[in-house]
C-alpha cells in the first residue's frame, strides 16, 4: 500500500508539472493573481488598522473610550431640511443636565462641559480672527488629553469665581511669546482682557487644519459673558468595563 501511495503521488506530481510546462503563461498569471490579491488584502487591512489608530490618537483627543454629546451632528452632505428638523426635535443641552449626568451616570469615568464660538483675540495690537474661543470645566484638559507646556490649566476656583483667565493654544505661544513667558500676560478676547495662566503643548494639525488656535476660559466665565443657552456639549470618557 505504501509503494502504491508513493507511486500515485509521484504520478500526480508528474501530471502537475506537465500541465505547468504546457501552460506556462496561464500558470504564471494565475500565481500572479493570487499574489496580488493576497498583497492587496494585507494592504487594505493594514490601512484600516492605521486609520483606526490615527483617529483614536489624533482626530479624537479623548482616545478610543471618549465621545461627545452634542445637540446635533452631521455626517455626509449638508441637508437643510434635516437641519431644520433637528433644530425642532433636539433641545439645547443644559448645565443642569450635565450636573445630573455627572452625579448619576454609572458607566462614565469623566464628563466635562465644553462650549465654544469663534471670535478675535488680540495681543498688543496684533489681531487674530476666527479663533476657537472655548469655555470648559476644570476637568476638560484631562478628558481631552490636553497637555500643559507652561503654567497651569483652569482650576475649580477659577470656574466658581468666574475669573478672567485664559489658557492658550500653542499657536499663540509661537506667534506672540516665542522667547518670553506667556503666563501673566494679558490678551483681549472679544475685546475683553484676560490674564494668561497657561499654554498647551502643540497638538499639530489634522488634514491641514491646525489644532492649536484656541483659547479656553472657565465655563462659568464663558456663561457670564455669552450666556448658557446655546452651544453646550459634553465631552465624556467611558468607564473601563473591567472596573
Amino acid at each position: 500500500m505504501s509503494n502504491h501511495g508513493t507511486n500515485a503521488f509521484l504520478e500526480a506530481v508528474r501530471v502537475a508539472l506537465g500541465s505547468l510546462r504546457a501552460s506556462v503563461l496561464r500558470s504564471f498569471l494565475t500565481l500572479l493573481g493570487i499574489i496580488l490579491a493576497t498583497t492587496t488584502l494585507i494592504a487594505v487591512m493594514s490601512l484600516i488598522h492605521g486609520m483606526d489608530v490615527y483617529i483614536a490618537e489624533k482626530v479624537s483627543d479623548m482616545g478610543a473610550d471618549g465621545f461627545r454629546v452634542v445637540r446635533m451632528a452631521f455626517i455626509g452632505d449638508w441637508d437643510a431640511k434635516k437641519y431644520l428638523e433637528l433644530l425642532r426635535k433636539n433641545p439645547e443641552l443644559r448645565k443642569e443636565e450635565y450636573e445630573f449626568i455627572r452625579e448619576k451616570a454609572m458607566l462614565v469615568k469623566e464628563i466635562a462641559i465644553q462650549v465654544s464660538r469663534n471670535g478675535p483675540v488680540i495681543f498688543e495690537g496684533d489681531r487674530v480672527d476666527q479663533v476657537d474661543i472655548q469655555g470648559g470645566t476644570p476637568n476638560l484638559a484631562a478628558v481631552e488629553n490636553t497637555q500643559i507646556e507652561s503654567g497651569r490649566y483652569i482650576s475649580e476656583i477659577d470656574n466658581q469665581r468666574r475669573l478672567m483667565v485664559a489658557f492658550l493654544g500653542h499657536d499663540f505661544k509661537d506667534r506672540w511669546f516665542p522667547n518670553v513667558e506667556a503666563v501673566g500676560k494679558s490678551v483681549l478676547i472679544d475685546g475683553v482682557p484676560y490674564q494668561v495662566i497657561g499654554v498647551a503643548k502643540a497638538k499639530g494639525s489634522i488634514f491641514g487644519q491646525t489644532q492649536d488656535s484656541f483659547v479656553t476660559m472657565p465655563a462659568e466665565t464663558y456663561f457670564k459673558h455669552y450666556g448658557a443657552r446655546k452651544g453646550i456639549s459634553y465631552s465624556v470618557v467611558a468607564a473601563d468595563h473591567n472596573t
